[in-house]
């Protein structure tokens, strides 16, 4: 997997569900993660179909925030088919669906364990999405806290 990604994390959704995803992509940011969110990325005269294929190639993980809204959407659907024929069995955990509201996941996105961002659950899910996204442990780096930790016994 390339280590020099622009953005940790692309975030797909519908423009219906705007607001809820920006309070998302708020809250990656703040906690330090590079997100792609469309507000913040496109701007008038961009070719909308060469930057999210630029964002996609440039995201180590791909969030697509589904709802009742997104399943009609043409921009969605080609995000998701785009990062998943990249890796198509998610070894790599770079596909995180995140499910907005009760409409049921259709299709190929029913066989990933998703984040539910309901608002009963927003709080504990938040923590399982944040990990998900953040970058995986550099190998040498856990290594030198492991011999450091051993030093002080």
């Amino acid at each position: 997997m390339n280590d020099q990604f622009q953005f940790d994390v692309f975030l797909s959704h519908s423009s219906k569900d705007k607001a809820v995803v920006r309070a998302v992509a708020d809250r990656l940011r703040s906690d330090g993660l590079k997100v792609w969110f469309d507000g913040w990325v496109l701007r008038p005269g961009d070719s909308i179909p060469a930057k999210i294929e630029d964002g996609l190639d440039h995201s180590r993980v791909l969030v697509p925030c589904m709802s009742a809204n997104p399943f009609g959407s043409n921009w969605t659907q080609l995000e998701a088919g785009t990062f998943r024929f990249r890796d198509p069995l998610n070894k790599e955990r770079r596909f995180i669906p995140v499910r907005l509201d009760d409409a049921s996941v259709k299709g190929s996105l029913a066989q990933f364990l998703h984040i539910n961002w309901l608002l009963a659950d927003r709080e504990q899910e938040y923590a399982k999405l944040l990990e998900a996204c953040r970058p995986p442990a550099k190998p040498e780096v856990a290594e030198e806290t492991k011999a450091a930790g051993e030093q002080l016994a």
